[in-house]
């Protein structure tokens, strides 16, 4: 299985820790088997330090171990059996605990660093019970996480030996990590075991050779006996003193394992419980409708339910220049109205807790307000607001991107706030970005199929309102023809001229209609000129005053000197004449006020209002306004629907609007409307102006 190409590295000693861990912890796996899977050969048979492995030997054997063992940590493991007496021998395994901890480390980096010659293993002494091992690999040599894994296990053996001397093992600097080097750090304290365990040995090594020399010398000044128990009671006293130094040491860590145990298992409860509760708010909020503020409920459950004193949300407006508060819990009445016109500025050089949560998209805590007050003292404002002990902000985030914060805190409680109260904020955050990107799926979800309806009712209406035009038309040719030969028939001074003139203009202004079903339909194409809408309006105005009931007054403020738009006059006609017969209808029974404005707007970066979305730019508007009866909302969301009509049967047919919103459409303008029932109702256009020599069909 070794190809050419693979650059023996590594001794298979590196192999010992491996094999001494499977054979204690997973004997059902053959190492013969996983040897040859690997590619390895004749393992068993070496017993040298030769260098046999290469570094895709070392990776296949530890990925297949990793799958046959479904333990992605077995390398750090592993690493804790290189000093069983099976890797580093058995005289030395039984001296490694009497020697110095600082001879100890230097002998295990050795043991690491002569397992292969291509990476350079320097041990230095940096302090009081303090050395550093720094590996470097050498250039061309690749190696892979999972051996600083094992090296790290290497020491945290070390560790398990001297436990009497707390020895902790540190990697504050990894090549896998960014790091240019893998860098460990070993801390100890001292501790008295050695030198007891060698005295109370040398005082049994005494003890023994007293008792021979007494046995062999026939006189003695002192007693045979009181030779022999000095040393012997020395050395019971010793190795007693150091078993209670172990055995304190392993206390201390027993106490350490327990603590530890007893922290998980509060861990484990806690996390549990508050999943729950995540899950629970999740399924709160999922069964809200979509046009019921959630943020306000949201807010609600989170306090009731994760027990903060209060909690605040805040999102951003669409251009995400400021933050405002959408709901909260905790506050009183008085408290709501000062923080509802509250904001946060997200422009310019904005600062402050709460802007670098939003903006950097990161979870915050604060436990000292007073700290905040000094370092954050643009967020003074809105903490003397809330008057939080302690808080977190996490920010609401939609598909990668904030759209908001939630601030969650206490003012009662005395209990600081953690780690696990950051984590478990975010999951709540999370829990509520997800209910807000599903409602607003099906809230487009639902105007798409709106829309897809509405063009479909379009196409078939303009399939049909096409083929009655052509035929329409084609009855107008006749007309028109045998008109004009009429025409030029008759004698001036006859009174048949004037009838015949008056069936032509019928005649034309029906191919006019014509043409614009054609457009509507868009089976014709209009030519767009440059045209001025201030004669054109005041034109039409004055052929709707005659048929205008007379308490109905009508004013006007049309600017004559605007710039032009591109369109076709007869569609600025009939754009002025349908709203004014609507709004004229609208007040026939009671009379009112009808008013025409025309004027210039410039529409900068920001909307004009929340429900008005259109492009920046200057546009000519266009404004009918009347004090008629009004419109209900289930009218307004209606009116531009074709054949949809409030008028009683042979007033109107319901095209007028739809036809307006077409033409308006293509000319690239806006068209909204605003109603009150019993109050009247007001539409605004706008156009855009017309570029230099520009000229579009």
């Amino acid at each position: 299985m070794e190809t050419a190409k693979e650059k023996e590295l590594y001794s298979d000693k590196i192999l010992d820790a491996y094999v001494a861990l499977i054979q204690e912890k997973y004997p059902e796996i053959e190492i013969e088997d996983l040897m040859d899977e690997a590619g390895i050969e004749n393992y068993s048979k070496t017993g040298d330090n030769a260098i046999g492995l290469s570094q895709a030997h070392l990776n296949r054997f530890h990925q297949r171990l990793c799958i046959l063992t479904d333990n992605m940590e077995i390398a750090r493991e592993a690493g804790r059996y290189a000093v069983k007496p099976q890797c580093l021998g058995w005289i030395r395994s039984l001296l490694l605990p009497f020697v110095r901890v600082r001879r100890a480390c230097v002998m295990m980096g050795n043991y690491a660093g002569g397992l292969t010659p291509f990476s350079r293993y320097t041990t230095r002494y940096i302090g009081k019970n303090k050395i550093e091992i720094v590996v470097i690999p050498n250039e061309g040599t690749k190696e892979e996480p999972f051996q600083c894994e094992i090296r790290q296990g290497y020491f945290q053996g070390l560790a398990d030996v001297f436990l009497h001397n707390d020895l902790t093992v540190h990697h504050p600097e990894c090549m896998f990590k960014g790091g240019k080097v893998c860098r460990y750090e070993l801390v100890w304290r001292d501790s008295v075991f050695p030198l007891l365990v060698v005295l109370s040995w040398l005082a049994g090594a005494a003890a023994i050779v007293i008792s021979i020399a007494l046995w062999i010398t026939p006189f003695a000044v002192v007693p045979k006996s009181l030779w022999l128990m000095c040393p012997a009671f020395l050395f019971l006293g010793l190795g007693w003193a150091a078993q209670m130094v172990k055995s304190k040491a392993l206390a201390r860590s027993l106490r350490g394992i327990h603590n530890d145990r007893e922290e998980i298992l509060n861990q484990f409860g806690v996390n549990a419980e508050n999943s729950k509760v995540i899950v629970e708010i999740g399924q709160v909020l999922g069964i809200e409708d979509p046009d019921a503020c959630s943020f306000e409920r949201a807010a609600n459950i989170v306090g009731k339910n994760l027990r903060y004193d209060r909690v605040m949300i805040m999102i951003a407006d669409d251009e995400k220049t400021s933050l405002s508060y959408r709901g909260g819990y905790g506050f009183t009445e008085i408290e709501k109205v000062h923080i509802a016109n509250y904001s946060i500025s997200l422009e310019g050089a904005s600062e402050g807790v709460f802007y670098e949560s939003f903006r950097y998209n990161k979870p915050m805590l604060v436990n000292d307000i007073a700290w905040l007050k000094r370092k954050y003292p643009q967020s003074r404002e809105l903490t003397d607001r809330i008057k939080p002990r302690s808080f977190i902000i996490s920010p609401i985030e939609v598909d990668g991107a904030p759209i908001g914060i939630m601030i969650a805190g206490n003012t009662v409680t005395l209990r600081k706030l953690d780690s696990n109260d950051i984590h478990l904020v975010m999951g709540v955050a999370q829990q509520i970005s997800g209910v807000y990107r599903r409602q607003k799926c099906e809230k487009q979800q639902g105007e798409f199929k709106r829309q897809i309806v509405q063009l479909q009712k379009m196409e078939a209406l303009g399939v049909l309102a096409g083929g009655i035009a052509h035929d329409f038309n084609n009855i107008l040719s006749p007309i028109l023809g045998y008109t004009d030969l009429c025409l030029s028939m008759c004698p001036e001074d006859e009174k048949m001229l004037k009838y015949l003139r008056r069936v032509k203009n019928a005649s034309i202004r029906a191919q006019d209609l014509v043409a614009q079903i054609l457009a509507f339909s868009r089976q014709g194409e209009k030519e767009y000129i440059r045209c001025h809408p201030g004669p054109i309006i005041k034109e039409s105005l004055k052929l709707l005053r005659a048929s205008v009931p007379k308490n109905i007054k009508i004013e006007t403020f049309i600017r004559t000197d605007l710039a032009p738009v591109m369109a076709d006059p007869t569609q600025i006609h009939q754009i002025v004449m349908n709203l004014c017969t609507n709004a004229h209808h609208a007040m026939m029974d009671n009379g009112g006020l009808l008013t025409v404005r025309l004027d210039e707007i410039q529409v900068q970066e920001s909307p004009l209002e929340e429900t008005r979305r259109i492009l920046p730019g200057t546009y000519i508007h266009l404004q009918v306004l009347d004090t008629g009866h009004g419109m209900s909302r289930a009218v307004m969301d209606n009116i531009f629907e074709p054949y949809f009509t409030t008028k009683r049967k042979g007033r109107g047919t319901g095209m007028g609007l739809p036809i307006i919103k077409g033409i308006v459409a293509r000319l690239k303008g806006y068209i909204f409307v605003d109603s009150t029932e019993g109050e009247g109702s007001c539409f605004d256009i706008y156009l855009p102006q017309a570029a230099e020599n520009k000229f579009i069909r």
